[in-house]
């Protein structure tokens, strides 16, 4: 549950309002021209590797890549471990496990300075990836021009994480 927030909606099956939140952000469905990838390894808790199931205009090969998570970011694994580091990786790998789809959409720029392919991802069952991590207080919102669609959602998302105490936020000082 989100913290301060006044719960309405449908029907559970113990005939209880099921938790729709009424002040909450809306989080965006998949879009219709995300395209699928078959997850092959969760590098941390904002990039993974991923091979496309069908080529397309946006990434022509079937080789796999490299995708940072457009809008977001997680404490370092590594040179050192940050705090909460391991966790965000492990929430990744919850939402993408290998070998599970994910669908990509880009924003603007499809490519960083490391070479990594630049997304907003999906589940497979329809889950926002970066709004699920920043949620949880796994990520926090970064604005990075030009891909700054979905920034001001990303950002109230963290603000609400913050004030609950949500993940990093409760837990790294």
């Amino acid at each position: 549950m989100i913290a301060g927030v006044v719960w309405i909606g449908a029907t559970r099956s113990d005939d209880a309002p099921a938790p729709v939140p009424s002040a909450a952000p809306a989080v965006p469905d998949r879009p219709a021209g995300a395209f699928p990838l078959t997850v092959r390894y969760v590098y941390d808790g904002d990039t993974i590797q991923a091979e496309m199931q069908q080529p397309n205009e946006v990434v022509t090969t079937s080789h796999p890549i490299r995708i940072r998570l457009i809008g977001i970011d997680t404490p370092e694994g590594t040179p050192a471990l940050e705090c909460w580091a391991a966790e965000a990786r492990a929430h990744l790998g919850e939402l993408l496990p290998e070998g599970s789809t994910v669908w990509a959409a880009p924003d603007r720029d499809t490519w960083d300075h490391y070479q990594r392919r630049l997304f907003h991802l999906w589940t497979d069952d329809g889950r926002f990836v970066n709004a699920e991590l920043v949620i949880a207080g796994d990520a926090e919102a970064i604005r990075i021009q030009p891909n700054v669609g979905y920034f001001d959602l990303l950002a109230a998302l963290e603000a609400d994480a913050q004030s609950a105490g949500r993940g990093r936020w409760g837990a790294c000082g």
